[in-house]
């Protein structure tokens, strides 16, 4: 059976109302800050859900006054027998707002089985991948999520909970040059989003994955969320402030470490990095322990893995009280060793 066609989504800013054309005018300007220049190529990642759809007609809508030239990917993880329905409306909804569509499968349980890993993880390395190789191919400048505001409360609370340390509290980023990755929408409130595409007559697909509690991220949503909501209304702005000061907190340091490694640079090879004891000594706690961070962070590009804020402050306390051949193990393989008043960081078997 042929499936019905979408309903036309609006043409222009001018079908909008005032308040809500004024936000997607912010995200205009929000994207051209980060570096979407005009004329660019960008690539949105679209699942079908609420967040994603509404950046798709936004997208749509801006992209004729920055010549900007789209286009959409759906990753299919195998996961749900409702996704090749969701796929199939993704593709009518490019299809109506003439947007190239392109549909790429990840068997999501045969990798996880094969690296002993967790569904949802196998599924976000899996389809950030196939994201990337799709913007690759395609020639965009970004790759565009439509992660919002309660997404960035989410991932607030998980942060705290595995004890990740400030600035990287402030949740995830809007902008990743590194990753080439934008996400415009975390001002804007997901709640908010649904309402403008009932209010256009868009329709969107919700993941019944999202109501599983056996996955972190879902009882953070309909539980702790909705109590912390309660307690202030205006929680979903604090969290956005949050970010921001975080991110302006990151940006300070990674200044400051600059000029100090400047001074007294760190020795590095393929497989390891030392500080020598000379950089250490200048610099208060605080700093050493972001060095720690940035070091073990230029190797887990390679290991993998994520460093937890104990093993950094027990490894900070005995360099402080002069301890030799200590050793500290890390995610991914990694280790920390201490000798002569310097902490060499490398694979296990080889620091």
């Amino acid at each position: 059976m042929t499936s019905p066609p979408l309903p036309a989504p609006p043409a222009s800013l001018r079908e909008l109302r005032p308040a809500v054309a004024r936000e997607c005018l912010r995200l205009e300007s929000t994207l051209l800050r980060f570096g979407a220049a005009r004329g660019q190529s960008l690539l949105l990642a679209v699942s079908g859900g609420g967040d994603s759809t509404a950046l798709t007609v936004i997208l749509a809508l801006l992209a004729p006054r920055q010549d900007w030239r789209l286009h959409v990917c759906t990753v299919h993880h195998g996961l749900r027998a409702e996704a090749d329905a969701e796929c199939g409306q993704v593709q009518r909804l490019c299809a109506a707002l003439h947007i190239p569509y392109h549909l790429r499968r990840a068997p999501v349980r045969e990798l996880a089985r094969a690296a002993g890993t967790g569904l949802e993880e196998t599924a976000r390395k899996a389809r950030y991948a196939l994201l990337e190789e799709v913007r690759q191919q395609t020639g965009c400048r970004w790759l565009l999520t439509g992660h919002q505001r309660e997404d960035l409360c989410e991932d607030q609370l998980m942060r705290l909970l595995r004890g990740t340390g400030w600035p990287a509290l402030g949740g995830m980023s809007d902008c990743d040059p590194e990753r080439h990755l934008l996400r415009p929408l975390l001002h804007l409130s997901g709640k908010k989003l649904r309402q403008w595409l009932r209010d256009w007559g868009v329709p969107w697909s919700e993941d019944s994955s999202n109501d599983d509690p056996s996955f972190l991220r879902n009882r953070l949503r309909h539980t702790v969320l909705p109590l912390l909501e309660k307690e202030n209304p205006a929680y979903g702005d604090s969290a956005s402030r949050l970010r921001q000061l975080a991110q302006l907190d990151a940006a300070y340091w990674e200044s400051t470490l600059d000029a100090a490694l400047a001074l007294t640079p760190w020795q590095q090879t393929e497989e390891s990095i030392t500080l020598p004891r000379a950089l250490l000594r200048a610099h208060p706690a605080a700093v050493r322990l972001r060095l720690y961070l940035r070091a073990l962070r230029c190797l887990s590009r390679r290991h993998g893995g994520q460093a937890r804020a104990e093993r950094l402050l027990a490894l900070d306390a005995a360099w402080q009280e002069g301890r030799g051949n200590t050793r500290f193990q890390f995610p991914g393989g990694l280790v920390a060793v201490l000798r002569g008043g310097a902490v060499t960081f490398g694979e296990d078997g080889g620091a």
